[in-house]
């Protein structure tokens, strides 16, 4: 990052068309701070600042993933993740001998997850992500050129090299190579990508939530659908409930899985991002990232001096989607999620548009998250049947405010009574994350004979 702004490194940065990380922490972990308190407490060695660091979402990191999000467009991006535990040492366990009437100690091995997957995949548009079956040692370690781990490495190093190669060696490079993505960004008026407001509603996420929409039937034929008909899935919710943060842990899910996947978060606080012509700019542009015929294509209107910026949302659909993405042919579908779609100046004009993806030769699943208000049920009622539209309720799913209740509460006594407090809170809650937060950082008071004695920090 820093030769970005360095003449020196220029002929270097040029050159670099790819990066693949290998269980990097972009979003920080847990264990950084157990490792700084480690060195602290030792006499040969002192804290690293780097390791500090590493903590989970610590500014540096931040900072970092700010910088590099401007660079990554123009580069292939491969992030794999480890899947197996690493064993971190001897932890010291009690036993009670019941025979003897005396404590022994025995050391079991302990084992912890370094680098979460949430942590080692950046959820850009166009990256790929990988698992390896490997802890956070092995995940650059192999056995042999036998290993698989070393095998699936292998083959994406090849593919990138030979993709390299191939470029150069072309006489005639296509509009796509010659020209790059701030072409692009410049064509479609871009100055903002959308995975500054993923990544802030990704960093949301507590482990262990949203996962009951995988397993719900609508959701499921959504995402799996095998005729190439068009799907129009509509998640909606009260307002609170968390439906941002599910977003991006579709988003996230589905870049785990390999599919294109494109979205869009409306902020009612942003003008610019509650409107349309934005909407559909921002999608174009990473379905070009995405799709290098449908970036041939774009790179074309070039020449047709088109001010897309302040182009009319009919205008962009037409000659954007309809003139050129529909007309082309691929047999993996393209999942579009739009987050947020009460908050746009105008929701009814982007369902009024929506119909024409019957017309794609390419298939596509669109998903629109927001409010349910009596404006949008009234919409969705007459969505026209060719875009097989269904809707999900957020609504009733008290385990993921459960599981987020748990997470965030900070305080001592026994497990029944935790779970008391947390079963109030939930009950409490009305399905409202804002609500069940408050009362989680509000103390609690148990009176005993007279005396207020505070059981939450």
């Amino acid at each position: 990052m820093q030769g970005q702004n360095d003449s020196q490194y220029e002929s270097i940065i040029k050159a670099v068309t790819a990066i693949i990380f290998l269980a990097t922490p972009h979003r920080g972990t847990n264990l950084a701070k157990i490792l700084d308190r480690i060195l602290r407490s030792t006499i040969l060695t002192n804290s690293k600042q780097y390791v500090s660091e590493l903590a989970k979402n610590s500014f540096t990191l931040q900072k970092l993933n700010e910088q590099f999000r401007h660079v990554a467009p123009r580069l292939d991006i491969v992030s794999f993740y480890e899947t197996q535990a690493t064993s971190i040492g001897l932890k010291r366990t009690r036993v009670v001998s019941r025979f003897r009437q005396e404590c022994l100690y025995t050391y079991v091995n302990t084992s912890k997850m370094i680098v979460e997957k949430d942590s080692s995949v950046l959820g850009y548009p166009g990256e790929t992500s990988k698992a390896l079956d490997a802890d956070h040692h092995n995940v650059c370690k192999y056995d042999s050129p036998r290993d698989p781990n070393y095998v699936t490495v292998r083959n994406v190093l090849q593919s990138i090299v030979s993709k390299t190669i191939s470029t150069n060696r072309s006489d005639k490079p296509p509009l796509s190579d010659r020209f790059g993505s701030q072409d692009l960004k410049s064509l479609l008026e871009i100055t903002e990508l959308p995975d500054i407001d993923y990544i802030f509603f990704r960093d949301q996420w507590a482990p262990g939530t949203s996962d009951w929409l995988l397993e719900e039937k609508g959701y499921f034929e959504w995402l799996h659908a095998r005729d190439p008909a068009p799907r129009l899935l509509w998640l909606n919710g009260g307002p609170a409930t968390g439906k941002s943060v599910m977003s991006s842990f579709i988003i996230n899910s589905l870049v785990e899985q390999g599919v294109s996947c494109q979205y869009f978060f409306i902020r009612f606080g942003d003008q610019r991002k509650r409107s349309l012509s934005l909407l559909l700019r921002s999608i174009a542009y990473q379905v070009a990232k995405d799709v290098p015929g449908f970036l041939e294509g774009l790179l074309q209107l070039m020449d047709e001096a088109i001010h897309f910026g302040t182009a009319d949302p009919k205008t962009i659909w037409e000659r954007i989607f309809k003139s050129i993405l529909f007309s082309m042919r691929a047999s993996q579908p393209l999942y579009w999620i739009i987050d947020g779609l009460d908050e746009a100046d105008n929701p009814r004009a982007l369902l009024k548009l929506l119909p024409d993806i019957s017309l794609s030769c390419i298939p596509i699943r669109i998903l629109l998250v927001g409010r349910r208000t009596p404006g949008l049920v009234d919409v969705f009622e007459r969505v026209p049947e060719v875009l097989n539209p269904n809707s999900i309720s957020t609504e009733g799913h008290l385990e993921d405010v459960r599981c987020y209740i748990r997470q965030e509460l900070t305080m001592s006594g026994n497990a029944n009574f935790k779970d008391s407090i947390v079963q109030r809170i939930v009950e409490g809650s009305q399905n409202n994350f804002l609500v069940s937060l408050a009362e989680s950082c509000c103390p609690v008071v148990l009176i005993i004979s007279g005396y207020d004695l505070p059981l939450i920090d």
